[in-house]
């Protein structure tokens, strides 16, 4: 699970940001809790709440660019152009690199990897490993492409790193080589975010579907959001030859020239069967539902196909298409130890403020900008709360900041 991410110089984030999961001791026995002996509680969500253009979605994207530049890091063209988008309103950062940094817990052990980049090269990398009570470090990559083993099947890590290109990393290229240590932490990037590897959200639901126990707690989920849905199924749709030309392109883009047995000819579409009270029904393809409905059944389908053996959700603008009360009932679906059995978590950006009574102030971050249009986060438990205390309406009043500046209010 995740513990811990950090990420500075990327967008409109200057200063290190950290976002934290760990539970605060006094909301430690509240639900939506992952509980292990080894590592302080940790939350299944975490709320980034603040006005329009703070920076939210750029610490979600932050989050999206390093996972996807560690798993995609093989793919990279020798000498390719790093695509970062550092801090522009401050020069002296553009000369500085973009950092990111993950704390997690993957069988039985506590990791830290981070690492650094600029747009020609990696300026730094290190992985450490609470084998024991105290952090072992694994490697370290150095400015100018130097590298430290400490000790660590030295010669092995020596030839590797020469395979390594200056703009790759060096955890994704040591474990694809099949160096066994490296290849449980490049494991677990793959597994927190295999829903964004490929992502198809039509695909998620027809695998949910496929296992008929799942597929009836699913559509009871669905339900008991007061959705008329009875069922649902999945058809396949040949591809138009416009749109298989177009997916050809991209993938030669990416990865050189695509072989043709690797593109799909036909994709599944998924259909939402209404049922009135008369017990009539109404047979609807999801991307001609209404948005709130095809929004709500896309979220709780990415919970179930990721709920047995855990990930982590990026969610921006959490709820903006539907109704509150079904904001908060996904939520509940994530603090549910039945249905979130294999504890994904969440990462969501909102401006509902109702949210701010739902969950603990430790689970709440409010984001905002400072004079120098830089992107900075307050966690909301570290302002005196009242047990009593209206948080929605306090936040509202201004009482924590981060919320729109209206020019003539008075």
């Amino acid at each position: 699970m995740l513990i811990q991410y950090s990420v500075e110089n990327y967008k409109s984030i200057k200063d290190e940001i950290t976002i934290n999961f760990s539970a605060g001791k006094k909301y430690c026995n509240e639900p939506g809790i992952y509980k292990n002996e080894k590592v302080a509680p940790l939350y299944k969500c975490l709320g980034l709440i603040g006005p329009n253009a703070s920076g939210k979605t750029n610490i979600i994207r932050s989050f999206l660019f390093a996972v996807r530049f560690i798993i995609n890091t093989i793919e990279r063209k020798d000498n390719a152009k790093i695509k970062i988008d550092r801090f522009r309103f401050d020069k002296a950062n553009l000369e500085k690199p973009a950092t990111f940094e993950f704390i997690f817990y993957h069988e039985e052990v506590k990791y830290i990897y981070g690492f650094s980049l600029n747009e020609k090269e990696i300026v730094e990398e290190y992985l450490m490993g609470y084998f024991t009570a105290k952090p072992k470090t694994w490697f370290e990559r150095l400015e100018g492409q130097h590298y430290e083993f400490k000790g660590n099947d030295v010669k092995i890590q020596r030839e590797i790193a020469k395979k390594t290109n200056k703009n790759r990393l060096y955890m994704p290229v040591a474990a694809e080589w099949g160096y066994e240590p490296l290849k449980v932490v490049y494991e677990w990037f793959h597994l927190i975010a295999r829903q964004y590897e490929n992502f198809d959200i039509s695909s998620m639901i027809e695998q949910i579907i496929q296992n008929e126990k799942q597929k009836k707690m699913f559509i009871s989920e669905l339900k008991n959001a007061d959705f008329d849905i009875a069922d649902i199924y999945v058809k396949k749709q040949k591809i138009d030859q416009r749109a298989y030309d177009f997916v050809k392109r991209i993938v030669a883009e990416f990865v050189g020239e695509a072989d043709e047995d690797m593109l799909p000819d036909v994709r599944p579409i998924v259909h939402l069967v209404h049922q009135n009270s008369k017990g009539e029904s109404l047979d609807i393809a999801i991307d001609e539902d209404s948005a709130g409905t095809s929004k709500i059944v896309q979220n709780i389908a990415e919970l179930f196909y990721l709920r047995g053996e855990g990930g982590v959700i990026l969610e921006d603008e959490l709820g903006k298409t539907y109704h509150t009360k079904l904001t908060q009932h996904f939520l509940k679906l994530f603090m549910s130890d039945n249905i979130n059995s294999g504890n994904v978590q969440l990462l969501f950006t909102s401006h509902d403020t109702k949210l701010l009574n739902l969950l603990n102030p430790d689970q709440i971050y409010l984001v905002d900008k400072n004079d120098e249009g830089a992107t900075y986060v307050k966690l909301l438990d570290d302002f005196q709360i009242r047990e009593s205390e209206n948080i929605e309406l306090g936040y509202l009043k201004g009482r924590y900041g981060s919320i729109p500046y209206m020019r003539g209010e008075k």
